[in-house]
């Protein structure tokens, strides 16, 4: 049960699942789900476990996120994408993640703590810490540079504990109409698929490039944002079904006169006089305080408009005289309501932002409620 006053998300389970069968047809190789961020604000664990029989991997972004997908028993290979510091080893060992890699010190690290005891007897397989390479290829914000990866590959097969199991780069502009610097970043990776023996799993393809690049696909795609049902650009490649609707509730009905404001600073001035709603919703539990008098919300199936400024934990909309409404009455931000429809990329235009950004500050005290 769920209070009906308060915010909360239906997530579609199915619609996540059949997104990623939909990804997966692009490739004969392996599926990556990006599952950092809380599943992109979905929720992690739901998500890894309606995930885990369609993909081969999942991917994350720290060390923390990790040890809870382990702890909630994923025993999927779990990537974490971006090179941990030198003092998560024995997390790493202890709980047989993968990591990224692009320095040295967490290379000798991983593998002078699995020559000094028995972590590595005990939670691998066959004694090897497996990694997968980061290659900056112009996106500058992590990675070993495109121009050493060979050398720095070489070094660490020359550690005996160690095994390259991946290499993998990050597009900076895959998501624009432009493709063109994606295709240069290509160009850079291209030469070090020519290292032998050769690295088994190749993946550059996120979202975008895996809708829209099919060059960069080699033998893993690494999609996030489309696992969601979320089109990162403007093309449409193949049907994805967004998973997440955002529901609150009328929890108070009133009437203004003329002249009268709204919320904080009153910069709604009623110019006749209107009937108005609050909704138990606000920028405390993620919704964008930049939508303050521009966002619009759904109710019985209507657009209505948020009047004056979106507060922590509750806003204001304007309401028509037929519309029927009480207290409990069901309101949309995010999501269809008969045959409207608010989508996320509505939410992010209009708030100057991206989708990422307004999934990933869906707050914990929002509920989320699971469609199986």
């Amino acid at each position: 049960m769920y209070d009906i006053n308060q915010t909360h998300l239906i997530v579609d389970l199915l619609d996540i699942r059949e997104n990623a069968e939909s990804l997966k047809v692009y490739t004969s190789g392996k599926l990556i789900a990006v599952v950092k961020a809380d599943a992109y604000g979905h929720g992690v664990i739901p998500v890894a476990e309606t995930l885990t029989s369609v993909v081969d991997m999942f991917a994350v972004a720290t060390v923390e996120e990790a040890i809870e997908l382990r702890q909630a028993d994923i025993s999927k290979p779990i990537l974490i994408l971006y090179s941990p510091l030198p003092e998560y080893t024995e997390d790493i060992l202890l709980h047989e993640l993968t990591p990224a890699i692009d320095n040295w010190d967490l290379a000798i690290r991983l593998n002078d703590m699995s020559e000094k005891g028995d972590i590595l007897a005990k939670h691998t397989p066959d004694g090897k810490i497996r990694v997968h390479v980061d290659v900056n290829t112009g996106m500058n914000r992590s990675g070993v540079c495109y121009t050493e990866a060979r050398e720095f590959i070489e070094r660490l097969r020359s550690l005996p504990n160690i095994e390259v199991e991946g290499i993998f780069t990050h597009f900076a502009t895959a998501h624009e109409e432009d493709k063109s610097f994606a295709h240069v970043q290509l160009n850079r990776f291209y030469p070090l698929l020519t290292i032998k023996p050769r690295i088994p799993i190749v993946h550059t393809a996120n979202s975008a490039a895996t809708l829209e690049i099919p060059d960069s696909r080699f033998n893993a795609l690494r999609p996030g944002l489309s696992l969601y049902g979320i089109y990162p650009g403007k093309k449409k490649a193949l049907p994805l079904y967004p998973a997440l609707t955002w529901k609150t509730h009328v929890h108070w009905i009133d009437e203004i006169e003329v002249g009268e404001g709204v919320s904080y600073g009153l910069e709604y001035k009623a110019l006749h006089p209107i009937r108005i709603a609050g909704l138990r919703v606000g920028f405390g539990d993620g919704y964008p305080r930049a939508l303050s008098g521009i966002g619009e919300v759904l109710i019985n199936g209507k657009r209505r408009s948020i009047l004056g400024r979106i507060c922590m934990d509750s806003m204001v909309i304007k309401l028509k005289e037929s519309d029927y409404v009480r207290i409990g009455s069901e309101v949309v931000l995010l999501g269809k309501q008969g045959e409207e429809k608010i989508s996320i990329e509505e939410l992010a235009e209009k708030a100057n932002t991206i989708p990422y950004e307004i999934l990933t500050r869906i707050g914990k005290r929002v509920q989320r409620i699971y469609k199986p």
